[in-house]
This record gives C-alpha cells, structure tokens and sequence, in this order.
C-alpha cells in the first residue's frame, strides 16, 4: 500500500511527541500556571540536578520583551538544582503557542558556565520544583 502525503504529515506531527516519551509528574500550582518534571530526565551529578519541566498556562501568556508581541500557552525549560544549597538556574527554554508544544513561539539558551542561581522564595512553585527535583530518584540510564 503506498504512503498517502496526508499519512506521511501525520506520522512527522506524531514523531516529536513520540520521540520525547516523557513521564510528567505535576509539581503544582499557582493561579494560572501549573507545573510539571519529567522525572525520566532528571540527572545527578554531586550535588547538581538537571531536570525538563514543563509550565503549562490556562490562558496565553506574553513573551517577555517580544517585538512584535507573543504569546504562548506552554513552556519547557531545562533546570539545573544545586541540591546542596537549594539554588537553581533555568540553562534553556522553549515557549509554545500551543499547549501540546508543537508550535514554538520563542527560546533561549544560556552560557551554563556563566549562569545566574536564584534561592527560591519559600512555599513558591519554583521551591516546590527544587523540592521534588531533590528527591526523586534521578532516572536510570
């Protein structure tokens, strides 16, 4: 049977999806936003975390200082915890108009050697996110 063009566009819409087989786990809430870690990605080397998650908006969200103005419904960012002092930096991220991340909007990626770590403020998403991302068991290679 021959591959129809509209089968074929199918099959790569599906490709991202399957290619990336996350295991998402919902971390929490705060108002319009919920978050959510990949716990297959997280990753431990001393006292470092590395883990995906994904910031998942009820309503679209505007890019922060886009010209012209964007907006999207879901973001993915890389974060890394340093779970010996609580600290974390997001080293990349890429935000979606859509909330299945098919349709990307903007990104950014940050020089990991140079980046900025934050103390998250207590009883926050982002504390709770270091929380969890500092005890879970990180993934099996």
């Amino acid at each position: 049977m021959p591959i129809r063009p509209s089968m074929l566009a199918l099959a790569c819409l599906a490709a991202p999806a399957l290619a990336f087989a996350a295991k998402w786990e919902k971390v929490g809430d705060a108002g319009p936003v919920s978050v959510y870690v990949d716990k297959e990605s997280v990753r431990r080397v001393g006292t470092d975390t590395r883990a995906q998650l994904e910031w998942r908006w009820t309503r679209l969200t505007d890019v922060p200082g886009a010209d012209p103005p964007k907006q999207y419904r879901l973001e993915r960012q890389l974060q890394i915890t340093n779970c010996g002092n609580r600290s974390y930096a997001v080293a990349e991220g890429t935000r979606y108009a859509d909330d299945r991340g098919l349709d990307p909007v903007s990104s950014y990626k940050y020089d990991e050697s140079a980046l900025p770590y934050s103390v998250p403020t207590p009883r926050t998403v982002r504390d709770l996110v270091v929380t969890y991302v500092c005890a879970v068991e990180p993934a099996k290679k």
